[in-house]
């Protein structure tokens, strides 16, 4: 995987990693926070349910208590008693206490001397209750209020005038109705009729992630209202957690859409950042590549001082380099053609030692008159032309080597090439077999066919004078296609093979172990393979013995730059 796409993954992963950290705290800190505001809530709701009976209850004690300091009805009351004519006025007192009732907002009203007679009460009921529990209703506690626990729970105000015969006046007011009016106000649910605070969820309020600490029962709190005589009434408030699941659901639909965008700007920002880390490092790279070719340009330098930094440094190395180059070519170029001179020098000075003794004895006979001089003119002069042939024959190929043409490319047939190389070299194979195969049918090819047949015509000589002495021996030609590009001859022979020191500079001028040969066939042939931007090497040696060689070329033949100019006609 390249740079950037690895830097803007590592970006997104470092960033995705973030978000999801510091989203997962937030959101636990929120659930956490909503729950125990949530729970708080709830509490509170239930101390304000205590709080408004005890409010409630004082009102009631305020009521009642006025209309027996200041009432008409019950001063009457006691004012008839003491005249000795309740009798006669009892059925009209009996009929205001119900509109007394509904004034002063009552559930029970009862109006009563002591001895549980009952005066007035509403509602109707109330005519049947037992004289003991008139009297403990009414004069029990003739101040304050007090809570009633058995059968319908209530809150009894009252109030008592003394005279001839004590007359009360007590006010009931159910606490269920104000539980339930409460309950709406609050948006609660207060005492549930089975004592229990488990209420079903509603499935529509789901948390996008429950945690693992979040449970799905309403919420629950517990308080108590009591009379100055210590009766308690306990209060139960519940709230279904809908409302929680709501808002920790929103939490989460927030901490998602700011993590996706957050994560969404982290990733293009990472691309951002791996391009302009990356593509400088691309083209770097690219021109490094090209380095070994020697085709690298300097760069333009951008970016951080890092990669301007990095981008000097590349552009001095290629300078250097080119510096490099040129003086190592230059030195090359002296220390070939110098050991091309000690070569020819060497090459050249050989046939005259022969030429010069010649010369000499000559010189020798001829100054003493001696007789032998035209016996031995002959052989002299034979020996100096033969010489002088073999240098000629030394100029004659250093000359080719030095002046080979640039390939003049065209498309040809290489299997129809070494059939015609092996034809030519059949009349002189004499017992050695020639013979080619094809592994795998070549396409034809671009190349300067002159000098392919050159290179083949050299490899296929050289076999047969390596096979002369070796009977029943053959020289092969196999032909293959690797199927990218490039076509290969293998040239084989069954001779004794070559030596390990002549094998290490086999493609040298002047390296050769033929006692007439120049040593410069397979430089040559080296020489035309490099110039079709092809390959020829020595492969090793052909089983126990024998040789090798193997010539690489490409189909599309030589790069533009080493061919020829056309010739005219």
């Amino acid at each position: 995987m390249r740079l950037a796409p690895r830097l803007t993954l590592a970006f997104a992963f470092l960033a995705g990693l973030t978000t999801a950290s510091l989203g997962y705290v937030l959101r636990h800190d929120r659930h956490q926070a909503e729950a125990e505001r949530f729970e708080k809530e709830v509490r509170r709701a239930c101390d304000s349910v205590s709080e408004e009976l005890a409010r409630q209850a004082e009102r009631d004690v305020k009521l009642i208590g006025g209309a027996c300091r200041e009432g008409v009805l019950v001063s009457q009351v006691s004012s008839a008693i003491d005249r000795g004519d309740l009798g006669s006025l009892r059925f009209g007192f009996s009929q205001i206490v119900p509109h007394e009732r509904v004034a002063f907002d009552m559930d029970e009203l009862l109006l009563s001397a002591d001895g549980g007679d009952i005066i007035g009460a509403d509602p109707k009921p109330l005519y049947g209750m037992p004289r003991k529990e008139v009297d403990l209703l009414l004069f029990a506690d003739e101040t304050g209020f007090s809570l009633r626990t058995r059968e319908r729970k209530a809150i009894v105000s009252r109030c008592v005038v003394s005279g001839t015969r004590k007359v009360g006046l007590a006010g009931v007011r159910h606490v269920d109705p104000m539980l339930a009016r409460l309950a709406r106000t609050l948006d609660v649910r207060v005492n549930p009729p089975d004592g229990s605070a488990a209420l079903p969820l509603a499935s529509s309020r789901r948390l996008l992630f429950p945690s693992g600490s979040f449970s799905p029962e309403p919420a629950r709190a517990e308080c108590s209202f009591r009379d100055p005589k210590g009766v308690v009434l306990p209060i139960v408030v519940t709230k279904p957690k809908t409302e929680l699941v709501e808002t920790l659901r929103k939490v989460d639909e927030s901490i998602l859409v700011w993590g996706a965008a957050s994560l969404g700007v982290a990733f293009l920002f990472g691309i951002v950042l791996a391009r302009s880390l990356g593509r400088p490092l691309a083209i770097l790279a690219d021109e490094a590549g090209k380095v070994a070719e020697g085709q690298a340009r300097p760069l333009t330098v951008r970016g951080s001082r890092e990669i301007k930094d990095l981008g000097l440094a590349f552009n001095r190395m290629i300078e250097d380099l080119a510096v490099t180059r040129r003086r190592l070519a230059a030195t090359t170029r002296v220390a070939a053609w110098r050991e091309v001179a000690r070569r020819v020098a060497h090459e050249v000075k050989n046939p005259l030692a022969p030429i010069r003794a010649a010369v000499e004895t000559l010189r020798r006979l001829r100054a003493r008159d001696d007789p032998a001089f035209d016996d031995y003119f002959d052989e002299a002069t034979r020996t100096v032309l033969d010489e002088v042939h073999r240098i000629a024959n030394i100029v004659t190929e250093f000359t080719r080597f030095a002046r080979l043409p640039s390939p003049r490319p065209e498309e040809v047939d290489l299997e129809e090439i070494v059939r015609h190389v092996l034809a030519v070299h059949k009349a002189a194979a004499g017992t050695v077999a020639l013979d080619h195969a094809v592994r795998s049918a070549p396409p034809k090819i671009r190349a300067d066919r002159d000098q392919i047949v050159q290179i083949l015509t050299n490899l296929v000589q050289n076999g047969l004078d390596a096979c002369r002495d070796t009977p029943g021996a053959h020289v092969r030609v196999v032909l293959d296609h690797d199927g990218h590009g490039r076509v290969t001859a293998q040239v084989t022979d069954d001779g004794p093979g070559i030596s390990k020191d002549i094998a290490a500079r086999l493609f040298e001028p002047y390296a050769t172990t033929k006692s007439n040969g120049t040593g410069l066939g397979l430089a040559i042939a080296q020489r035309i393979a490099i110039e079709h931007n092809g390959e020829l090497s020595y492969v090793g040696a052909n089983g126990p013995r024998g040789a090798i060689f193997r010539l690489v070329l490409p189909v599309e033949g030589p790069p533009p730059a080493s061919e020829g100019a056309p010739t005219s006609g």
